[in-house]
């Protein structure tokens, strides 16, 4: 098992055992055969005809099945641990290390667990369970442990009904909507770009000169808006680095796309081609191919996220609210604002040169 998951295990285990959710079981004692029921005398035999032979009945045997998860596993001094024990730590697990035990066998597992119970048991030979410091890590595994399985029981019961998501999917039905796009980019050259005359063989910088790059743009839009086929297009345009011409259309669904762009894109009807938008580092158009409403079964797993969420949401915010939490603002200030920087000052004029007065003619 990879050093990974074996802290996940470590640190699952401490858990468990400070919580004191683990404990050993023993054998389950097997409860004990019924007794056989008293048989009643039979009547006296009639005078006149002889008493029928007795008829032997094969006795009943009872056969107890053992439980295989009652099987002690492990043994750690005078504590025992069942199956089920340790199948009850695997299932509280990470998952990652649900899968390397999976794969790799629980020795690891036993291994570390008796670690855990040998030490624990060596605590309690030197009353380490008797201290103020072992008092005050229990209750904080306890606080722990009750936060963690009330937010489980919080996420379970938050459960959203068939109905809400209709409900919801019917008032926010156009937040779904998607369109399928080709997007167009002319890259730019870097403003700052500069060749190195002493490697003329060395290859020039991707994209072209601001000008350049939206004189092509323009070019490339006019053929599209022309119905020119989207082949012809990248073939006659062709600039490796330069110009980007998606092949395929893409589909994008609403907050896929930079606000502005989206505005425009979703506003665009089927074929509609955008105006070029001229950026610090490239001119880009694109072509909206068609729009989509995705059904109410293509889109129902993430409105039952989305629900799930805002109801465990707000009952948090209700628990809040009722625990009236009050905190001292200056010990849980946050960190001090850095000193800023030293500054000279305004500058200073500088002052005129004093004058002097000629000297009066005599």
């Amino acid at each position: 098992m990879d050093q990974t998951c074996s802290r996940f295990i470590l640190k699952r285990l401490s858990v468990l055992l400070l919580s004191g959710l683990m404990t050993g079981v023993v054998w389950a004692q097997a409860p004990n055969p019924p007794a056989a029921p008293a048989v009643s005398p039979a009547p006296p035999a009639a005078p006149a005809v002889s008493p029928a032979p007795p008829v032997s009945r094969p006795s009943e045997i009872t056969i107890q099945v053992p439980d295989p998860s009652a099987k002690v596993v492990l043994k750690v001094g005078g504590q025992s641990f069942t199956k089920a024990d340790i199948d009850a730590l695997i299932q509280v697990l990470p998952p990652q290390a649900q899968r390397a035990i999976a794969a790799q066998g629980k020795k690891s597992l036993g291994d570390q667990y008796a670690l855990f119970v040998m030490l624990s048991q060596q605590a309690s030979q030197l009353h380490l369970d008797q201290t103020p410091e072992f008092a005050h890590r229990m209750a904080l595994q306890k606080m722990v442990v009750g936060a963690q399985m009330a937010g489980d029981e919080i996420n379970r019961t938050a459960t959203v009904t068939p109905e809400e998501i209709q409900q919801y999917y019917t008032a926010h039905a156009a937040d779904y909507d998607e369109i399928t796009v080709r997007q167009i980019i002319v890259r730019k050259k870097p403003a700052d770009a500069k060749t190195d005359p002493t490697h003329p063989a060395a290859p020039a910088l991707p994209g072209l000169s601001p000008e350049e790059a939206k004189a092509r743009a323009e070019a490339i839009r006019k053929e599209i808006v022309g119905g020119a086929e989207i082949k012809k297009v990248m073939d006659d345009f062709k600039a490796p680095g330069s110009v980007i011409i998606d092949a395929e259309p893409r589909k994008i669904h609403k907050g896929g796309m930079p606000p502005e762009m989206e505005k425009v894109a979703f506003a665009l009807k089927d074929g509609e081609v955008s105006e070029i938008q001229d950026l610090p580092q490239m001119v880009i158009f694109f072509q909206v191919i068609k729009h989509t409403s995705p059904e109410l079964k293509d889109v129902s797993p993430e409105i039952e996220k989305n629900l799930h969420q805002q109801k465990v949401d707000a009952v948090m915010a209700e628990i809040k609210k009722n625990a009236a939490v009050w905190m001292d603002e200056e010990y849980f200030a946050g960190p001090p604002k850095p000193p800023a920087a030293p500054t000279l000052g305004a500058p200073v004029a500088p002052r005129a040169a004093p004058t002097v007065a000629a000297p009066a003619k005599p």
